[in-house]
């Protein structure tokens, strides 16, 4: 069950996206917290905001910016602010491991 709900996600996202399309970036941000980060703390606290500031991040990517529009194309970049609320996750994450999900973790390998 995720920590934050679409509102506390639209509370720092300008955002035109609805409750509905948010609450997909909220289950998501969750999961990869809770896979990633809680094992390692039990400060739901920061896990909250931690996961906010993920949903933001993943929600910047269905609205991306257009850069420039002519008759004939349309130039269209990253969001500037996605890496904004990424940095933002990774610095509230108390556990350091939000932007490392290998560290400490086994990694299978095929041979080859």
């Amino acid at each position: 069950m995720p920590r934050v709900t679409p509102h506390d996600v639209a509370e720092v996202l300008d955002t035109d996206l609805d409750s509905v399309e948010l609450s997909t970036f909220v289950s998501d941000a969750n999961r990869i917290v809770n896979d990633r980060c809680e094992p390692y703390t039990g400060d739901d606290n920061a896990l909250a905001n931690v996961e906010t500031y993920l949903a933001a991040h993943l929600a910047t990517t269905k609205e991306p910016e257009v850069s420039s529009l002519t008759h004939h194309s349309t130039q269209v970049s990253i969001n500037i602010d996605s890496k904004r609320y990424w940095n933002k996750a990774v610095m509230l994450d108390p556990t350091g491991r939000l932007d490392k999900p290998d560290r400490g973790y086994s990694t299978f390998t095929t041979g080859g």
